[in-house]
């Protein structure tokens, strides 16, 4: 597992059970935005890298470093 997928789910697991106990009253649709919202807010931490930062800060586990390879 890399640091942007285990951040992804540090962020994304706990929004979802926070998403699902608010909105499980309200009609379908409105927890589905909801829910596309959570998808696109992590999609832009992920581009940015902020949830791998999250994972090495968070998480006693050493990822790899990520570099970037000259083309």
């Amino acid at each position: 597992m890399n640091a942007d997928l285990a951040g992804a789910i540090i962020l994304g697991v706990p929004m979802y059970v926070v998403a699902w106990a608010l909105l499980r009253k309200q009609p379908r649709a409105i927890f589905l935005f909801a829910i596309v919202l959570l998808a696109v807010g992590l999609g832009y931490l992920s581009a940015v890298g902020a949830t791998g930062d999250i994972a090495r800060r968070l998480l006693p586990v050493q990822f790899p470093a990520t570099s970037a390879k000259p083309a």
